[in-house]
């Protein structure tokens, strides 16, 4: 993943949908699947995780542990936008090479989204939109795990 720290966080997320615009096409979705994957996009941008299976993991734990979405949330709303069909475009290959850092990392992921400030803002956070992403990880008190 490109290092978008230094940029506003809507440019990050413009950048983020042009290049992965393949996989953002919207046209058949609803509201509010729409509005899951706007606040999907975002937290890949705050969370600095790409669009990987890794990436996709590491998300989820951030997003079940590090926002105001939490468990329950997540769990409904990744089941209303049918979002678990997206691996399918993942190849076996993809899968295994990025499935085992994955459960290596579950741990190191939890224990950031536990040291965080407080806990990112899953839809309210229009008011992060021109703030540079650096300012905002160091604001809530996101550490971007490594991919190793």
């Amino acid at each position: 993943m490109v290092d978008d720290s230094k940029l506003i966080l809507r440019e990050a997320v413009e950048r983020l949908h042009v290049q992965n615009s393949a996989e953002f096409s919207q046209q058949d979705m609803s509201s509010e699947v729409q509005e899951f994957f706007r606040c999907h996009d975002t937290a890949h941008i705050v969370f600095g995780c790409d669009t990987s299976i890794y990436g996709e993991g590491v998300l989820k734990i951030f997003t079940i542990f590090g926002t105001t979405l939490g468990f329950r949330g997540h769990i409904s709303a990744y089941a209303e936008a049918d979002a678990f069909t997206l691996f399918r475009q993942y190849s076996r290959l993809h899968l295994v090479k990025n499935i085992f850092k994955l459960i290596i990392n579950i741990p190191r992921t939890v224990i950031y989204a536990r040291q965080m400030r407080k806990p990112w803002p899953w839809s309210d956070h229009d008011e992060y939109l021109e703030k540079s992403v650096a300012d905002i990880r160091n604001e809530v008190g996101i550490e971007v795990v490594p991919r190793t």
